[in-house]
């Protein structure tokens, strides 16, 4: 009997769970599990598909002097990898390409980095695949020092380029186009040659946008929140990048694209004779110089930008400068020749002083050294040593101020023409960019 009562109460304790209930509540349990897996696979493929991404191909080009990566000395080119420290000295200059590998490594934006100069390549991104919804998109933090930007245009997809300095402003890039930041202590200047860019300065939630042919600044101890826009520097050189061309013939039905607003020709004398032509270049129009065909012999392959009769016054600036962006791909004379006269690329501007008399300035790169030559570095109607460059490397020379390096008397009032010319025996040479620039500093300061 009392047996019989445990028993009882034990079933009473511990009732026996109706197995139809049970079965539902696994089945119901197995689905609710089943369509969690369905959805955090169905997130998870569409985002690996669609929205993932994976670094842009990016490498350090050294275009004069040497680079460094986190404190290591780079001397020719080396691969980057987000995260990166760069730096330079005062006398080098880099240039840090950006390239899509799934679209035959087609250039996405070039950054040269000047020199003094110091960034951290913090992100870069493209969507993993080519049908991805994601942009192309560049990071690059606590700027010290100054770059130029080329983002080159009929890209495929969305762009975007950020910087930020060392004082928390944010520079904003969003298209194609041709860019200057100058980021120090005191002041941050940017830019806008030919595109679209904004300055957010630190703290702030709203940005400034800086129209074309216009510069922004923010100096430190007046208001750093205060975006001040004005107009940049003016360029007097018409297709000054090469972009505006057109197509010639002959009678005897050969064509030939010539850039406009320039005149270009070879030396008649010369055999074999050079070629000048517009090509397209890392993603950027140039006018290419060559001469090849195992010439040892002096030729002369040269461009100019005439003024006409009536000459370019320049009297009412106080700031006459050149800036030219340029790739010597070959040269097969050592340094600038026996007389230091024949360089792979010469510029030079012909004017007019104070006095009236004509004058002549010349200024030479080269990328072929050897000190065993003895060969002149600088030419004898030159002011300046001619500079040496990588071989295969874009580079941007910016001139400074030419009026102070004239003596009084000597500077510039109108000039007749502004000219770049390869010289010597077998060169090769692509110019991205002759620029003329002139303004008042103290209206740009």
């Amino acid at each position: 009997m009392a047996d019989s009562i445990t028993a009882t109460a034990e079933i009473l304790k511990h009732p026996r769970m109706d197995p139809q209930r049970r079965a539902w509540g696994i089945l119901l349990l197995s689905f609710a599990a089943f369509c969690v897996i369905c959805v955090v696979t169905g997130v998870g493929v569409s985002y690996f598909l669609f929205q993932s991404t994976v670094p842009l191909e990016s490498t350090l080009r050294v275009g004069r002097g040497t680079g460094s990566i986190t404190g290591q000395a780079i001397y020719t080119e080396r691969t980057l990898s987000n995260g990166d420290e760069l730096a330079t000295d005062r006398q080098s200059q880099v240039v840090l390409f950006f390239r899509d590998n799934q679209r035959d490594e087609k250039l996405i934006a070039a950054v040269t980095v000047r020199g003094g100069t110091s960034l951290v390549v913090r992100r870069t991104q493209r969507p993993r695949f080519e049908w991805g919804y994601g942009v192309y998109g560049i990071e690059l933090r606590n700027l010290r020092g100054e770059v130029d930007i080329f983002v080159t245009k009929d890209l495929s997809r969305e762009f975007r380029l950020t910087v930020s300095t060392a004082q928390g402003d944010l520079i904003d890039l969003s298209t194609s186009g041709q860019y200057f930041i100058s980021a120090s202590d005191t002041r941050l200047q940017v830019i806008n040659r030919e595109g679209a860019i904004s300055i957010v300065p630190a703290n702030q939630n709203e940005g400034r946008s800086i129209p074309v042919n216009s510069q922004g600044t923010i100096t430190y101890e007046l208001d750093s929140r205060q975006v001040t826009v004005s107009d940049a520097y003016t360029n007097l050189l018409a297709n000054s990048t090469f972009q505006d061309v057109s197509t010639v013939g002959d009678d005897g039905g050969i064509s030939q694209t010539l850039a406009l607003s320039w005149a270009c020709s070879n030396r008649q004398d010369a055999s074999p004779r050079g070629d000048y032509h517009p090509e397209i270049k890392d993603g950027r129009w140039t006018m290419r110089l060559v001469r090849g065909d195992g010439a040892t012999s002096n030729g002369e392959t040269r461009c100019l930008s005439y003024f006409g009769q009536d000459r370019q016054d320049v009297s009412q600036y106080n700031y006459v400068g050149l800036r030219t962006t340029f790739n010597i791909n070959f040269q097969s004379l050592d340094t600038c020749g026996q007389a230091g006269s024949e360089c792979p690329l010469m510029i030079q501007m012909d004017y007019l002083d104070e006095k009236g008399e004509f004058r002549r300035w010349f200024h030479g790169f080269y990328s072929r050294d050897n000190p065993q030559s003895n060969y002149p570095l600088q030419c004898n109607s030159c002011f300046q040593e001619h500079e040496i460059i990588n071989p295969q490397s874009w580079y941007t020379y910016d001139s400074g101020n030419l009026l102070n390096l004239f003596p009084p008397g000597e500077r510039p009032v109108s000039i007749i023409n502004v000219q770049f010319y390869a010289s010597g025996h077998e060169y090769d040479v692509y110019i991205g960019e002759v620029a003329l620039l002139v303004g008042n500093t103290d209206a740009l300061s």
